[in-house]
């Protein structure tokens, strides 16, 4: 386990783990993408599953892949507000 730290907590020390592999984003971390980005995405991601670990990891890789794809102008709810606009 850790060592108490009066400066750290232990959370501050845990080591991110990856669930998934082979996603785009493998050897990265949510910390390294924006935060706001990482938030919006795993509330979306959160469809896919029940573990909101998995669902920032997905959301990773999405953002890995492109950067404003949570981004309401130009990502992904664009996206499905343009494909609703083509279904009808």
């Amino acid at each position: 386990m850790f060592k108490k730290d009066k400066k750290m907590n232990w959370y501050k020390k845990a080591k991110w783990t990856e669930h998934l592999m082979g996603g785009r984003a493998d050897g990265k971390k949510p910390s390294d993408f924006d935060p706001k980005s990482i938030e919006v995405g795993k509330k979306i991601e959160m469809e896919h599953t029940d573990d909101p670990d998995i669902a920032e990891e997905i959301a990773t890789d999405h953002l890995e892949e492109h950067k404003f794809y949570y981004d309401k102008g130009v990502g992904l709810p664009n996206m499905e507000k343009e494909l609703k606009k083509i279904e009808k």
